[in-house]
């Protein structure tokens, strides 16, 4: 969490319906409340409307891809502070400097097991404390 004060408010964007219900459901189980979103364009108006504290992206997205989407939020005035967290099955360093200089905080590789999710989740939410 960010603060006592109130829930980090975290987006999770995948075009993969399974993907995206996994990471939900295991935010939830860690007691997060995420937004789901089935595209960059959608996540980009979930964003404008949430302002969240942390993206979770896919990077491989018909339409706007994780990146676009990451580079989108970095631009954007209510959406500049929000943390990113790309997660692809793209393995190669040359995908995950991309990734770190389209704006991204973390690249993490598919599959994500769920604790490792998690962890990442919470520390890049201490790190914005």
């Amino acid at each position: 969490m960010t603060s006592t004060l109130r829930p980090a408010r975290l987006l999770v964007v995948d075009d993969d319906d399974d993907i995206r219900a996994l990471f939900g459901a295991v935010l939830h189980r860690a007691g997060y409340q995420p937004r789901l979103a089935s595209s960059g364009r959608q996540a980009l108006d979930e964003a404008d409307e949430l302002v969240p504290d942390l993206v979770i992206s896919d990077v491989s997205m018909p339409g706007l891809s994780g990146l676009e989407v990451c580079r989108a939020l970095k631009a954007g005035p209510r959406t500049a502070q929000a943390t990113v967290l790309l997660v692809s099955a793209l393995s190669g360093e040359q995908d995950r400097e991309a990734g770190l200089l389209a704006g991204a905080a973390d690249y993490l590789v598919k599959p994500v097991r769920p604790a490792v999710l998690v962890e990442r989740v919470r520390a890049l939410l201490e790190a914005r404390a």
